[in-house]
């Protein structure tokens, strides 16, 4: 399961719960779901073939625009009496209107709607035609039949963006449709849970038998992160850029309100033609954050050039014609980034510059993105803010991110960033890791994040289904591949 996410969560109407709306759920103290037990497996059949229903898919399919405009034209059925407490429930849970009718896919499965999840043993993914365990992933309602195809109910994986609320989970889900075999797993990686406390929730998630997110105080098992995008260029001190890669790439720097001399003006013709005004580069496209970065950097500015490239704050630059030409963005806009190559022009323009802001969208443990690893792979050293404990993910073992910790006030750390930035000595010692080795500790993570690629949270939930079936234990399973995996 590698990162895919494009952009930070901005809370918004509509389909997505509002973080007020956290408040006026039940307290998870009055969430008393049923026991359910297993019959001796040899008094109870089985099908083959497992379910699961991942719920994260009908909270896009039930938003507004996307039920309506891409089913148009699709045939529509009128829910059976036997489907509709489950079509309420889910419909209630994700506030869309009546489900009286649906377009059929969301309601009768079928090979269309159906994906196979070939596993090997130990919850891995299969990397060849061999497979130990086949279940099937789904959608549609009439998994949650009992039936002869169906004998059991389907296993589940949680919507990690909505809150996990006792009417929906406890009273509908798993005190009416949920057999001893039916596995519940929830997986929260590339946000923060800043946004989405109830994924954290140690009380709330104890409704779920396998749990998989960034945060390793917290769950189960910890997906690749967004490090593993650029980990080539970080790991391998034969694939990183050196550091006379990195000086040279610096551009001159033609600040017009400020004259102190940067060392880059001292060492090149600072006549130069050059887009570059600033020592710093900033990219933000999301404005309202816990962590309040964007009056964080207001405030620096009023003490050190910023080159303002993203669409917050004041100050903002339209990007240079080679950075639209590179990212296909001439006719597109911030709404549309899915569409044109917004990664490859960020990339390119941090490479010009000294220092680029990396202030993550809250202060949450082990929560670091992409914001850190792209100026450190492309040679412009991170201003960052972010997860407490970011020690254990740097790559140096020495200094490599300026650490707005340190400083008292935004002030304070402008000023200590001048001063680099004027110091062409002090400035390479922040690219002294280039030529060494990554620390133990990280090298630790490393290598559980590369194992963690052979698995993937559907498998894990299949072999435990699997294994019950056998007249196993379902924890027993998952300790045994927690062994497996390693710790990290």
């Amino acid at each position: 399961m590698s990162p895919s996410r494009v952009d930070e969560p901005v809370i918004s109407s509509g389909i997505r719960f509002s973080l007020e709306r956290i408040l006026s759920n039940e307290d998870v103290n009055d969430i008393k779901p049923k026991i359910i037990s297993c019959s001796p497996p040899n008094q109870t059949r089985y099908e083959k073939t497992k379910y699961i229903v991942n719920l994260h898919l009908w909270r896009h399919l039930l938003a507004q625009n996307h039920l309506y405009v891409r089913n148009r034209g699709k045939p529509w059925c009128t829910v059976p009496k036997e489907l509709q407490v489950i079509t309420n429930a889910i419909c209630q849970f994700y506030q869309a209107p009546s489900c009286t009718r649906l377009p059929c896919h969301m309601i009768y499965s079928s090979s269309d709607t159906l994906t196979n999840v070939d596993c090997a043993s130990n919850g891995q993914i299969t990397t060849n035609e061999k497979k130990d365990f086949q279940c099937k992933r789904g959608y549609s309602l009439d998994l949650f039949n009992i039936d002869e195809r169906n004998q059991s109910y389907p296993s589940i994986i949680a919507d990690p963006f909505t809150p996990i609320s006792n009417d929906f989970y406890v009273k509908v889900l798993h005190n009416r449709y949920r057999s001893c075999n039916s596995m519940w797993g929830i997986q929260f990686n590339l946000e923060s849970l800043s946004y989405y406390p109830w994924s954290g929730d140690r009380q709330k998630t104890k409704l779920f038998d396998v749990t998989s997110g960034y945060d390793r105080s917290v769950y189960d098992f910890v997906p690749p992160p967004w490090l593993m995008n650029y980990i080539d260029g970080i790991d391998q001190t034969s694939k990183r850029l050196s550091l006379k890669h990195v000086m040279t790439n610096k551009k001159p720097i033609h600040s017009s309100s400020n004259t102190d001399d940067y060392w880059i003006n001292q060492q090149t013709n600072s006549n130069q033609s050059s887009y570059v005004k600033a020592p710093i580069l900033w990219i933000n496209s999301n404005c309202q954050t816990i962590s309040k970065r964007t009056q964080y950097v207001q405030q620096m500015m009023k003490f050190i050039d910023i080159d303002n490239f993203g669409i917050c704050g004041t100050n903002i630059r339209p990007l240079p014609q080679h950075i639209i030409d590179l990212e296909g963005s001439k006719t597109r806009t911030e709404q549309d980034r899915n569409s044109y190559n917004w990664e490859a022009g960020k990339l390119a323009l941090s490479s010009d510059y000294l220092f680029t802001i990396a202030i993550e969208n809250s202060l949450t443990h082990d929560y670091v993105t992409e914001k850190l690893w792209q100026p450190l792979l492309v040679g412009s050293v991170p201003i960052y803010l972010g997860a407490p404990n970011i020690e254990d993910w740097l790559p140096c073992r020495t200094d490599c991110i300026i650490d707005l910790r340190k400083f008292k006030t935004p002030q304070d750390a402008a000023l200590f960033i001048k001063n680099v930035a004027k110091n062409r000595t002090l400035y390479e010692s922040y690219h002294q890791w280039r030529n060494e080795e990554i620390p133990d500790k990280l090298k630790k993570m490393l290598k559980y994040f590369s194992s963690m690629r052979n698995y993937s949270l559907e498998c894990v939930l299949c072999e435990m289904s699997k294994r019950v079936d056998e007249g196993q234990s379902a924890k027993e399973t998952k300790k045994k591949i927690m062994e497996i995996v390693g710790k990290i």
